[in-house]
């Protein structure tokens, strides 16, 4: 503010030497008329263009014909519009000044302007249900970054809300919205209890996004009567003269949904999908909406695959790595024009073949975003192409362990879908309980091996009498290959053996004294999987289990490839 000050210190005493010249043809100094940019600052990067308007008295404001100027044309230049605001282009780094006054020079006020060099981020705001923010904010900002670009991810959204919602939130000037912010970095901000004026207003969005609530997004009606205003309203607040507005079309519910929206669409998913398109279409007519995101279409292709339904993690929000990859890629290809199908990033969540199948979805939604494209490449699951060549390891029970240790809290939790090796690499293979157990035990037990004591000191356990025994599925291990399986398990009392088997298309088993168990292990090796890339782990009492109610269990696994030397074997 240090050249505003100075400019206003010499606007002073040029006032006051007119003043004792002639009164006739003084400046206003009167509060009562007044003119004053809305924004007390501007930043841009080079290349970028921001539009500022002003505020005027009541008096005669309205009435007021306003010019721009910019104090150094070589940071940036002004145009000025018919609606009394200036359309700011940044030119080169540097710092100046803006200037509006009145045509007749008598009213006049500044703000700053920073111009900084380097790459634009582009940002993207999406205002709606809470389905963009689902969409977004997993994978979108990488794969973009694979190409070069840097983008500023924001969702504004209430859980549910209709277009019908954000018209009352605007009319009523409600602060109801969370605001999830990804910066350049990759750092979320989350902000509660903001408005819709606030957050239009608070950047300059190159991207502005709608969405109407999924119940209603296949109906005209919301479209047709409220989105038209609020695109209205929100051209008002935005100051990006080039911003580009979108509509996002979300994805039918899972067809075994039991929402009661569902029965709008006689429970009937590509009824449903579309309905979502056709309402999708014409309300971009409707309210001039320049770009359709069509997630849903993408999801719906998804759907053909062997994944099918899976690709939502429950009746109406994605899964969050196949599904929200694919919509992710679907967002880049749509605004960005980027073939995902050619550009080499991959998520660490997803097997190579997985990959392949979303960016496949994606890519032929936004080719043909209508109608739904069969993937008949992906009818079943392909192979996997991981080569493990380090240790797995696999902690039981509640208490976190950290890094390498994949942790599988409680035995009713979901399969371990894609387990990471020593080395934090993604490998595709996943572990899942099969044959229930009791449940989990922590007492706080110690071990020598060098394992840390938060996997000693807990575990899953059987009764072995009620429960004689329990198993785990692998499944998606490269077929052809060779594992030998460790396990470790601690129980603070006597006679407690288990005894491991491990099948596939070769089996093996060992046992173990679990009894305050500080160094020993059951080791199986050399174990191949099965032709479907199975493996089946079965816990049992081992026959010297004389213990009270047979207990059995385990800590830890670690899942070892062929040719690997493990420390100690």
């Amino acid at each position: 503010m240090k050249t505003i000050k100075s400019i206003f210190c010499i606007i002073v005493l040029a006032v006051l030497a007119l003043t004792s010249c002639n009164n006739d043809e003084s400046a206003y100094l009167s509060n009562r008329k007044f003119v004053r940019i809305d924004q007390s600052s501007v930043s841009l990067t080079v290349g970028e263009r921001y539009k500022v308007t002003a505020s005027a008295d009541t008096l005669e404001g309205d009435s007021y014909k306003l010019t721009w100027s910019v104090l150094d044309t070589k940071v940036a230049t002004v145009e000025n519009t018919d609606d009394n605001a200036g359309i700011i282009t940044a030119v080169a780094a540097g710092k100046t000044v803006i200037k509006v006054e009145t045509i007749d020079k008598r009213l006049m006020y500044f703000a700053d302007l920073t111009v900084t060099g380097g790459e634009h981020a582009v940002k993207i705001l999406t205002i709606g249900t809470g389905m963009a923010d689902d969409a977004t904010s997993s994978y979108l900002q990488d794969i973009a970054k694979s190409e070069g670009k840097s983008l500023i991810i924001s969702n504004l959204f209430t859980e549910g809300a209709s277009l019908k919602d954000h018209m009352n939130n605007i009319t009523g000037g409600q602060s109801v919205y969370q605001y999830n912010r990804i910066g350049v970095d990759g750092s979320v901000n989350t902000q509660n209890s903001q408005s819709l004026k606030s957050v239009v207003k608070s950047e300059n969005w190159d991207y502005i996004s709608f969405e109407e609530s999924l119940p209603l997004s296949g109906k005209l009606d919301g479209f047709q009567t409220f989105l038209p205003r609020i695109v209205q309203y929100v051209k008002g607040l935005a100051t990006n003269p080039d911003v580009k507005y979108i509509i996002h079309q979300p994805w039918a519910y899972a067809q075994n949904s039991t929402e009661n929206a569902f029965s709008d669409y006689d429970r009937d998913q590509i009824k449903m999908f579309n309905a979502i398109v056709d309402a999708t279409w014409k309300a971009k007519e409707l309210a001039a909406i320049d770009i359709v995101v069509p997630s849903g279409t993408s999801i719906q292709n998804g759907r053909t695959s062997y994944i099918g339904e899976g690709m939502l993690r429950d009746d109406s929000y994605l899964n969050m790595n196949v599904g929200r990859f694919i919509t992710a890629c679907t967002w880049a290809e749509a605004l960005f024009g980027i073939d995902v199908t050619a550009i080499s990033y991959k998520s660490d969540n997803l097997s190579n073949f997985d990959t392949r199948l979303a960016k496949e979805a994606a890519h032929t939604a936004v080719l043909n975003p209508k109608l739904v494209t069969e993937l008949v490449d992906y009818k079943e699951k392909g192979p996997n192409e991981f080569i493990l060549d380090c240790p797995i390891y696999v902690d039981f029970g509640p208490v976190f362990s950290g890094a390498p240790f994949n942790n599988y809290k409680y035995p009713t939790d979901p399969t371990i879908e894609n387990m990471k090796d020593e080395k934090g690499n993604s490998t595709a293979f996943q572990l899942g309980v099969q044959g229930k157990f009791t449940g989990t035990l922590d007492r706080g037990l110690t071990n020598s091996l060098g394992l840390p004591t938060t996997a000693s000191q807990d575990m899953f356990f059987c009764d072995g009498i009620s429960i004689p025994e329990s198993s785990f599925k692998m499944s998606y291990l490269t077929k052809d290959r060779k594992y030998t399986f460790i396990f470790y398990g601690n129980i603070n009392d006597n006679n407690t053996e288990t005894e491991y088997e491990v099948i596939g298309k070769t089996s093996g088993s060992a046992r173990l004294v679990n009894d305050y168990n500080a160094n020993r292990v059951a080791i199986v090796p050399n174990i191949v999987p099965a032709d479907d890339g199975s493996i089946i782990i079965k816990l049992r009492p081992g026959p010297n289990n004389t213990q009270w109610a047979k207990f059995f269990g385990v800590n830890v696994m670690i899942i070892i490839p062929e040719n690997y030397q493990f420390p100690g074997l």
